[in-house]
């Protein structure tokens, strides 16, 4: 009875947090550092992701989360600056994704829409291209 307890506490207190603005965007963020914390990245480049990522969800249009970015370690470390913009890549067109398809659900896709999925999916590629190329100038 007690572990049963516990578990509805403990999804109760995940609703109300993914639920309640910025409290939703910041159990978002510290879920993405453990997850890659877990799976062996430096913490250089996790603390850049996680900036990266609260930067691009903003840059997306979501509003719950702040544009970040500490300009002194970007300069300084290469790892926290690929974090960076991988998250900021990863983390926009997730937005973007997410906004569509709420576009999507609300009404028709207007020509205006197309034109500017297409317009988002020619940044998109724009962006990748360019992490590639930050990825292979950091292999050097």
């Amino acid at each position: 009875m007690k572990v049963k307890l516990h578990f509805l506490t403990l999804a109760l207190l995940c609703l109300t947090a993914c639920s309640s603005g910025s409290g939703g965007a910041q159990w978002y963020l510290a879920d993405k550092q453990s997850s890659l914390l877990a799976k062996g990245n430096p913490p250089s480049y996790v603390d850049g992701y996680v900036d990266g990522c609260a930067s691009g969800k903003r840059m997306g249009g979501d509003k719950r989360f702040t544009y970040k970015r500490d300009e002194i370690r970007a300069e300084k470390e290469a790892l926290y600056a690929r974090g960076w913009q991988e998250g900021q890549i990863t983390c926009r067109n997730e937005a973007l994704v997410d906004e569509q398809n709420r576009l999507r659900e609300s009404r028709p896709m207007s020509s205006i829409d197309e034109e500017r999925q297409r317009r988002v999916a020619a940044e998109s590629r724009a962006a990748e291209a360019q992490m590639q190329e930050i990825w292979d100038e950091l292999k050097k």
